[in-house]
């Protein structure tokens, strides 16, 4: 598959499906983007093994606990998005699920490419967990030491707060902590963190609320799922290897 078209794909179909389609298993490279899709669905939902295809949207995607989906074109077209979703279950999945004979090169591209858009709206585009390697395989990518070390230097930058473009403080917390900088760098660059940056309001002993610029930290899913990973082994007592 050439860069254009890889631009495309997002990460986790190109994980999984890329190295089928290039080996001329278009049919298999369709069908494991829609299981792709499926799993961080429900994933996302955190819906049970019962459920399926449209089946599966349709518990997601409503009522009181809906999974809400990110729509670049526009929050108003939230509903149309969800259809969307189901059209794709009806018309791909369904067949690639139960036959997929006549799925050719053009049609298995054209799925990856949807398969991938899906993902995009529900926020599960980029490699899980497992896809990383655990959470072993991040400490090890990132050289963080060890799986405590890791929880420690998530604990305290998740929510971390500082004026906009005032970073001593926030590295000098990082170093008194045992942490270089380039940890920082490593967290963000594994998608583990993400910077935000907004207006909060300053008590100022006025009436009237003063706002200032600030930046802060926040932990991405894969970020939350670390900790969570973590946070479990520590309480099972499992030993943490450096």
């Amino acid at each position: 598959m050439n860069e254009k078209l890889l631009k495309l794909i997002a990460p986790r179909i190109e994980k999984h499906c890329v190295s089928l389609f290039d080996g001329g298993f278009f049919k298999e490279s369709a069908r494991e983007a829609l299981v792709q899709l499926e799993k961080a669905i429900k994933e996302k939902g955190k819906a049970g093994n019962a459920l399926y295809g449209v089946q599966l949207i349709n518990h997601l995607f409503g009522g009181k606990k809906d999974v809400l989906l990110k729509v670049p074109l526009g929050e108003d077209l939230q509903e149309y998005a969800k259809e969307y979703f189901k059209g794709v279950f009806s018309y791909y999945r369904n067949y690639v699920a139960h036959d997929g004979s006549l799925v050719d090169e053009k049609i298995a591209l054209r799925i990856l490419i949807v398969a991938s858009e899906l993902l995009e709206l529900i926020e599960s585009s980029e490699l899980t967990l497992t896809d990383r390697g655990g959470v072993k395989g991040l400490i090890r990518v990132g050289n963080f030491g060890s799986e405590e070390r890791l929880r420690t230097l998530l604990g305290l930058l998740d929510n971390y707060h500082m004026p906009e473009s005032t970073y001593d403080g926030l590295f000098e917390m990082l170093a008194m902590n045992g942490f270089a900088d380039d940890m920082l760098e490593e967290a963000i660059n594994l998608d583990l963190l993400v910077m935000r940056h907004g207006q909060v309001e300053v008590p100022n002993g006025d009436m009237y609320p003063e706002y200032e610029d600030y930046e802060w930290f926040e932990l991405t899913e894969l970020g939350k799922e670390v900790m969570r990973d973590t946070t479990i082994v520590q309480r099972d007592g499992a030993p943490d290897r450096r």
